[in-house]
């Protein structure tokens, strides 16, 4: 399956392995190590997910994007609703890996707090949802560029 995101293979995350979600950790690829976590941080946030496409950033794919017939003007556009959408992506993915941390500091405590601790599922599953709802937003302005036949081999490649 096409990729296109600079991943390392068989991290699970868009661009390294199908199940995840499109675009969201592509956007975190060029901020400073400091600023988003790493690659492997993501195995259990990226998991899932709707598919619109093949992970990552395909139209980036040359191989891929031939087999579309991508136009440069179409993947020039994806690239700037990819450049658009990629501050909220990282933002709502920080957000996630924030709230799953403190799920994760309540599962270590001595003494485990059952309404702490369902209280931080339901804010870690929220925070998912927004990542998955920016996420889809993206991919569904990408496929707008798109016309019905390069759709149609889109959903065939999934």
């Amino acid at each position: 399956m096409p990729g296109g995101g600079n991943m390392p293979a068989g991290s699970n995350v868009p661009g390294g392995s199908p199940g995840g979600m499109g675009a969201a950790a592509d956007a975190r690829q060029s901020f400073p190590a400091n600023s988003a976590p790493q690659s492997g941080a993501t195995s259990n946030t990226m998991r899932g997910g709707l598919q619109l496409g093949p992970p990552g950033r395909w139209w980036d794919d040359k191989h891929f994007a031939k087999s579309l017939h991508l136009r440069p003007e179409q993947k020039k556009h994806m690239d700037d609703l990819f450049d658009e959408n990629r501050p909220t992506l990282v933002s709502k993915y920080e957000a996630l890996q924030q709230e799953e941390s403190k799920m994760d500091a309540l599962t270590r405590a001595r003494t485990l707090d059952e309404s702490a601790l369902f209280a931080q599922i339901d804010r870690v599953a929220q925070a998912r949802a927004e990542l998955e709802k920016a996420n889809t937003h993206l991919l569904l302005q990408v496929r707008k560029e798109m016309d019905a036949d390069q759709i149609t081999h889109l959903d065939a490649s999934r």
